[in-house]
């Protein structure tokens, strides 16, 4: 039970440190919206989820390398710079993949009339959408941090 404090504390504090996850988190939201007013398939729910879960992990690591590397060898240093960029570059890469997927899922004649359907049919319901970009866009800067 303590392990799965721990890794929700691990994750949670990657949220809380980090703005390109709560960048992706974001992403996530209005894709996994975009999934229900398109009514996907679920292999598509499949591979969209899967690339959620592979960006937000890897998001994680990549965290865990940067802070491990920066208590470990404060210094600059070439082999942990590499070793930062690499990880980095690991989080692009499936950013870019899952963009790609997106793209596949999302930009299609069915998807396009699903949702002007959606819209024009509960509008109500399409302008909250529109308004949840303001927390969001609150969410993504965070909070300014004190300097000491």
């Amino acid at each position: 039970m303590k392990s799965f404090i721990y890794a929700f504390h691990g994750f949670f504090e990657t949220v809380r440190t980090q703005r390109n996850m709560r960048v992706h988190l974001c992403f996530a939201f209005y894709v996994v919206l975009a999934g229900l007013v398109t009514h996907i398939s679920k292999s598509e729910w499949a591979a969209v989820l899967i690339c959620i879960g592979l960006v937000t992990a890897l998001e994680c690591l990549n965290t865990a390398l940067e802070s491990l590397s920066d208590a470990v060898h404060p210094e600059k240093c070439e082999g942990i710079g590499i070793a930062k960029d690499a990880s980095a570059g690991a989080v692009l890469g499936a950013a870019l993949i899952s963009a790609v997927v997106g793209g596949i899922v999302f930009f299609n004649a069915q998807s396009f009339d699903a949702a002007l359907k959606f819209f024009k049919a509960q509008t109500l319901i399409s302008i909250l959408i529109i308004l949840t970009l303001i927390p969001l866009i609150l969410f993504v800067r965070g909070r300014k941090r004190e300097t000491k």
